[in-house]
């Protein structure tokens, strides 16, 4: 396995000091902040890819106050003026670059967020935001083996968000969503009439990570009668991953060639169908809340499931819950938010920007950390709206993985509920007209 040395890069210190101009606070005591923005790469990033990314000093930066409200947001850090201030309070920094996209080559998306930090008047407070590869890189590679024996072949990868294709030549990497990815190759060769033939592998990466390099190296060859993937895992704490594949045309009806135990609940088994960021009613501290659906034939119990949102908000569900098949449930910040007789309170671990963001539920592994992925939303996406006052919703219509992934599949909600909020929680959710 290759063995990638990590390094950083600290690509841009922005000073954000005391005596922002006046019409952004006036007449209020404030603090000042200093702001260190870095971008922790690995050797493998430098060397193909990073340039696509872009200088830091294009991310976008937005200050969020503890609550998950913004206080500041730049575009870009260009546009931050040389000092802002700050009134006293608890607040986080977020930093990513514009090219969250579900499927694209050379393409790397970084995200970082601060801790959590407080500011008091007359104050100077610095903070280091590292923005980390946040999206899932995959190359392709063949074996002497294939080129020897194949005059031409192509491979697919695809998640329900997206696809790239690989054709012979291909060296650049592609980078996804993380989301459960499929491979396919397809090899074509030359018979001795002039003829040619098509062969077929299939697999599959079930559980793919953000900020992880997977390197698929197909090795077959005319005579073989089964063919290997190889997914190499660029970390060094990662094992090796191979994955057998039978040769298609010999086994098709073969279901015997599962490359990688899933974890507890498959993926798609529970979706997010609602997700209320922004409360009107209530402060976000009191009325923020996430709804889930059972998408499955059988009871899923939620307990030991982790809550995501990007790589660093997350919550291990700490109750043993029973949630029937066709059933909702509300995971939700405080015992406020809802009146849902059906809910969990997961806290302050899980803050929600109103602007959106990657929400994630996975299974734990045996270490307590975030296992096989069972649905990730980007609801910060295309086509996502947002209503101050409504949670935003999935069409009913549209209750499987794929197009609960999708902006088009989403809608404002219209039904209010018992803070005067409109909603649905805990039940079937507004049709998008």
């Amino acid at each position: 396995m290759k063995k990638l040395i990590p390094m950083m890069i600290v690509l841009l210190t922005i000073a954000l000091i005391s005596c922002q101009k006046d019409e952004v606070i006036t007449g209020k005591k404030t603090g000042s902040l200093t702001v260190n923005i870095g971008l922790l790469v690995n050797d493998h990033e430098v060397n193909s890819s990073l340039k696509a990314s872009g200088p830091a000093e294009n991310f976008r930066v937005t200050i969020f106050r503890s609550d998950g409200t913004i206080a500041i947001l730049f575009e870009t850090a260009l546009l931050m003026p040389d000092t802002i201030e700050l009134e006293p309070g608890s607040y986080y920094v977020e930093a990513h670059s514009n090219n969250n996209l579900p499927a694209a080559f050379e393409n790397p998306y970084y995200y970082g967020v601060s801790e959590e930090f407080s500011i008091s008047s007359n104050m100077q407070q610095s903070v280091q935001v590292n923005c980390r590869l946040a999206n899932t890189m995959v190359s392709v590679e063949y074996s002497i083996n294939t080129v020897n024996s194949f005059i031409d072949y192509i491979t697919t990868v695809s998640s329900t968000l997206g696809s790239l294709v690989f054709i012979k030549d291909e060296t650049r990497p592609g980078f996804f969503q993380p989301s459960p990815l499929t491979i396919m190759v397809e090899l074509t060769s030359l018979n001795l009439d002039g003829s040619e033939s098509t062969k077929t592998l299939n697999g599959n990466i079930p559980n793919p990570l953000a900020g992880r390099h997977y390197e698929i190296i197909v090795n077959t060859s005319l005579d073989a009668g089964n063919a290997v993937f190889q997914i190499l895992l660029d970390e060094t704490e990662i094992p090796v991953e191979i994955v057998e594949i039978l040769d298609q045309q010999e086994n098709d009806d073969d279901d015997d060639d599962e490359i990688t135990e899933l974890g507890t609940v498959a993926f798609g088994e529970l979706l997010i169908t609602e997700i209320m960021s922004d409360p009107s009613a209530l402060s976000d501290t009191e009325g923020e809340w996430i709804e889930i659906y059972n998408n499955s034939d059988h009871a899923i119990n939620l307990q030991d499931l982790v809550l995501v949102r990007e790589t660093t908000n997350r919550h291990t569900i700490g109750e043993s819950i029973e949630l029937l098949p066709g059933n909702y449930f509300i995971l939700e910040r405080a015992a406020t938010s809802t009146d849902a007789p059906n809910h969990y309170i997961y806290g302050s671990a899980i803050v929600l920007p109103n602007t959106g963001a990657v929400l994630s539920i996975f299974n734990k592994d045996s270490e307590g950390t975030p296992g096989a992925l069972i649905f990730s939303v980007n609801y910060g996406g295309p086509d996502f709206t947002f209503q101050a006052g409504a949670s935003i919703s999935l069409n009913p219509a549209n209750l499987n993985a794929a197009d609960a992934a999708s902006g088009t599949s989403w809608c404002i909600s219209t039904s209010a509920f018992n803070t005067g909020d409109r909603g649905t929680p805990g039940m079937v959710n507004d049709s998008c007209l």
